[in-house]
């Protein structure tokens, strides 16, 4: 398997996970989930992560947020 297949691999994965966890994770539980950290920055890249705060992403297509404060601050 190629480096790219590898990565498009665990993209995948990370999306869907995201997905199961309501869209939304912050840097410490997408670790625990086994989502490497590099993943997570090229999803950001990518465009297909949002940062809503330091930490803390959410799935760009996801349903838009009533209000995104009150998920920063719960999470």
């Amino acid at each position: 398997m190629t480096a790219e297949a590898n990565t498009k691999t665990a993209t995948d994965r990370a999306v869907s996970l995201f997905a199961a966890n309501g869209g939304i994770l912050n840097t410490t539980q997408a670790i625990k989930l086994g989502i490497h950290s590099r993943t997570l920055y090229a999803l950001r890249d990518d465009a297909k992560l949002e940062r809503l705060e330091r930490g803390l992403y959410r799935l760009a297509d996801a349903i838009p947020l009533g209000n995104s404060d009150f998920v920063t601050v719960s999470l």
